[in-house]
């Protein structure tokens, strides 16, 4: 009986302490949670010498893309991918565009955090820049 007993404080004792590891766990990830950056528009800029055409943004893992048919040279043009005033909760981008030869480019981009502004709370501008030979970068602010 006495052993019975004693495997039983043991058995609750393992679960408590399973249970208090888990808990400490997850209250260090929410302490460690970063804030969202606030975005209000979504745009893309085309920085090639030619018209791009079929223009795609996709972000993941959120699954919110954008696209637009046709951007002329050095325009910048706002697709709708953004939820006005909305955090922006997507770690990575595609971009998908066809180049004035219409070849097809898909480039994977990491979407950029920015500390300062999201604690700032302001929405800001998500730019997308499309260069010659199939290459793009994305950063916050403006043009």
């Amino acid at each position: 009986m006495k052993e019975a007993i004693f495997r039983l404080r043991v058995f609750i004792m393992k679960k408590f302490v399973s249970c208090l590891v888990v808990f400490s766990f997850v209250l260090s990830l929410m302490a460690c949670a970063k804030p969202p950056v606030i975005v209000d528009r979504v745009l893309v800029k085309n920085a090639t010498m030619s018209k791009i055409t079929d223009v795609k943004i996709s972000h993941e893992p959120t699954k919110k893309f954008g696209s637009v048919n046709a951007i002329l040279p050095g325009e910048a043009l706002e697709i709708g991918l953004s939820s006005r005033g909305n955090p922006m909760l997507a770690e990575h981008a595609f971009v998908h565009w066809r180049d004035g030869d219409g070849l097809g480019w898909t480039v994977t981009l990491d979407l950029p955090y920015d500390q300062s502004v999201a604690e700032d709370k302001r929405p800001v501008k998500l730019m997308y820049i499309i260069y010659p030979s199939g290459r793009a970068i994305v950063h916050l602010g403006g043009l």
